[in-house]
């Protein structure tokens, strides 16, 4: 299978290993790469000289063994051989950039498309968790080649908010199915099953925890989750709970609710890394916000924006 690289990946993960190299006091990288690099200025013409630097990079991140460990995920799946036309990971410009998707192959008139996996440079500074990353999109990929998956790319909400919730649903159930079945199958993949059930118990906050643990060991299990039935669920939440009908609950000890980074903010609806999560040691704070969503919980926490936007206009209503 032909796997492609972004020459501007290639160029930063090759900048990101020297410098992390030099920061250690080895510079025997940065002295080999210069001693190919410089004379480019010398032998070859403006022009001529950003194809000769790619051409260096592209063997740098080679000999580096880059191009090898991404190359050895994608044979993890031998049963895209015959669905895709090949690979090309492109360089993603934020940590929300990150992700996988099907695009058009090489050719206009290729039926199969390719995979395009979007990584931050500096994934490859950690390659377990790299290939963590790419076995998990790949799997993600895998579903959507999978007739009996289902898998349409459509609009999911009537409104930009009722799709931002569903949108951040979906993804979630989807999450769950790709890493369960890679840790049953004896794969390392990015969230374990407790990382798996805080995304899913900060979705469901007024389901009781007993409940929540028992749905989500349901889905945990379901070997044979589809586009639809995870598109029912994350539209409507009664389906969600129905999950548990007949089940035996158990009680569940309250724990202290984990504010995981890059999940939705309660408020805004924006994801953030920035969480307050002990606003309720200020009374006026949490009324003002309860005032506005009267089934937030100081607990639930806010992104930093919406704590100083309530902050700002709690002072202004004091002066006024």
């Amino acid at each position: 299978m032909k796997i492609e690289f972004d020459p501007n990946l290639i160029e930063e993960v090759i900048f990101r290993e020297l410098k992390v190299r030099e920061e250690k006091g080895d510079f025997s990288l940065t002295n080999e790469y210069h001693s190919l690099a410089d004379p480019v200025y010398e032998n070859f013409s403006l022009d001529e000289r950003p194809v000769e630097f790619k051409k260096i990079e592209w063997d740098f991140f080679k000999k580096l063994g880059f191009s090898t460990i991404i190359k050895e995920i994608f044979g993890e799946f031998s049963e895209l051989e015959t669905k895709i036309a090949g690979g090309v990971m492109i360089k993603a410009l934020s940590p929300f950039d990150e992700g996988s998707n099907l695009t058009k192959g090489p050719n206009s008139e290729e039926l199969r498309k390719r995979v395009t996996i979007k990584l931050l440079p500096e994934r490859f500074q950690d390659v377990v968790y790299l290939k963590k990353l790419v076995r998990h999109e790949l799997t993600h990929i895998a579903d959507m080649v999978d007739e009996s998956f289902g898998y349409r790319d459509e609009r999911l909400g009537g409104n930009p908010m009722e799709e931002s919730i569903i949108r951040e649903r979906y993804s979630t159930f989807w999450d769950i199915f790709v890493d369960s079945r890679l840790i049953r199958g004896g794969k390392e993949t990015v969230s374990d099953k407790e990382s798996r059930y805080q995304e899913f118990e900060s979705l469901y906050k007024k389901i009781p925890a007993e409940v929540k643990v028992a749905i989500f060991d349901v889905l945990w299990q379901d070997e044979h989750l589809t586009h639809d039935r995870i598109l029912e669920l994350s539209k409507d939440v009664s389906k969600v709970i129905k999950i548990a009908e007949g089940l035996p609950v158990k009680q569940v000890k309250k724990v202290k609710k984990t504010l995981l980074p890059g999940s939705q903010c309660p408020l805004c609806q924006f994801r953030t890394y920035h969480w307050v999560d002990n606003p309720e040691y200020e009374s006026h704070l949490v009324d003002a916000i309860k005032k506005d969503f009267p089934e937030w919980e100081s607990e639930d926490g806010a992104c930093e924006r919406c704590i100083e936007a309530y902050k700002v206009r709690s002072s202004a209503n004091v002066y006024s």
